[in-house]
């Protein structure tokens, strides 16, 4: 019994190093193949839009029955009729879910399965979504010994770490590709970008904001990891301090630069729903140089408005009201009142004078 425990320890500890070591899976997978009293083990990929799964590049099988298996035998696997319904973390075994009887009869078993070494499998499904799943199959060799209790009872006691570790690796990938996004986005705009957090820290720059803070005549410069004025610093930190103050008190706010050509600095909340706050605590403070005459592109990256939401505050900031919004857009005006109350909390504004005004002048009207 102390040496199951030090093993579910170490079983344990690997888990969680997956979540930020995506090269530990194969190391786990290895340990869990010989602690459990199989030969063979693999993660599986189903995209349950097309029911077709896949083994991975993780797996401890022969190469040759990956390749065969992802490239035709998929189609024939009996385990994905009853994979597929089951909630995450259920654990499957083929000798019991479709008997001896199945497996002798089924000619995924005879043609596949024994030719290429494999006996019986467990499976467990680590992560779901709308269009995916991720499971963790585990399998005998034929001529092998099954595993014991003490091994059945281990994968039990492991499978809520290895769910959990499954789900935050799954968010940590999602929240690096949003953070890839974001960071492509503000680097292709043609904008001067900084992000800041609601202390003042300057968590990111695009290019052309680095370009623009090594020239000795712009109006600002970066000391110490955070943005000064040189001429303006006490009025640029207090639109910081509007901007990132508490959540119903947020501003966005105007700086004028005396620059060549004269510029104006947006100082605006970045609400926490927008994809840029990806892995950051709590919302952001956007500043944006604004030089020439910008399209509303801007604002609709930013704050990730829909095209309708755009459409809507387009026509806002050449003057229409909502009802005249409703009959050239042909919708009803419940709709623009929904669509109003969203670009309210996308934007951190609160009236419709506030959201013209942002709009405006990013629009340069």
């Amino acid at each position: 019994m102390p040496q199951m425990d030090e093993l579910y320890d170490d079983l344990v500890n690997l888990c969680y190093e997956c979540v930020l070591d995506e090269g530990a899976w194969r190391p786990l997978l290895e340990h869990l193949v010989a602690s459990t009293g199989h030969q063979m083990g693999a993660l599986l990929f189903l995209d349950q839009r097309e029911r077709r799964p896949h083994v991975t590049s993780v797996h401890l099988c022969d190469p040759a029955s990956v390749e065969v298996y992802n490239s035709h035998y998929h189609q024939y696997d009996p385990a994905k009729e009853v994979l597929v319904p089951r909630p995450v973390g259920s654990w499957y075994h083929d000798l019991e879910d479709l008997g001896p009887r199945r497996i002798q009869r089924d000619p995924y078993y005879q043609e596949f399965h024994i030719p290429f070494g494999m006996n019986n499998i467990s499976c467990i499904k680590l992560h779901e979504q709308a269009d995916s799943g991720v499971y963790l199959s585990l399998l005998t060799a034929v001529g092998a010994r099954s595993p014991e209790m003490p091994q059945r009872d281990l994968l039990t006691r492991l499978s809520p770490h290895l769910l959990r570790a499954a789900k935050m690796s799954n968010r940590l990938q999602a929240l690096e590709l949003e953070l890839a996004r974001r960071d492509l986005l503000l680097d292709r705009h043609p904008a001067p970008v900084w992000l800041l957090n609601t202390e003042g820290r300057v968590l990111y720059c695009n290019r052309q904001a680095e370009q623009r803070l090594v020239q000795p005549q712009f109006a600002l410069q970066g000391r110490q990891g955070r943005l000064h004025g040189k001429a303006l610093d006490g009025r640029l930190q207090a639109l910081i301090r509007q901007a990132a103050g508490h959540k119903g008190k947020r501003r966005a706010g105007w700086l004028p630069l005396v620059d060549e050509p004269p510029s104006q600095l947006l100082v605006t909340p970045v609400s926490e729903v927008a994809a840029m706050t990806a892995r950051q605590q709590g919302p952001l403070v956007l500043l944006a140089l604004l030089e020439n005459q910008l399209q509303s592109q801007l604002l609709a990256e930013l704050f990730q408005l829909t095209p309708a939401e755009r459409r809507l505050a387009e026509l806002l900031a050449q003057g229409l009201t909502p009802e005249a919004c409703a009959l050239r857009l042909r919708v009803s005006i419940n709709t623009i009142r929904s669509q109003l109350r969203a670009l309210f909390r996308k934007t951190e504004t609160e009236r419709q004078s506030e959201l013209i005004n942002l709009f405006a002048r990013l629009q340069g009207i």
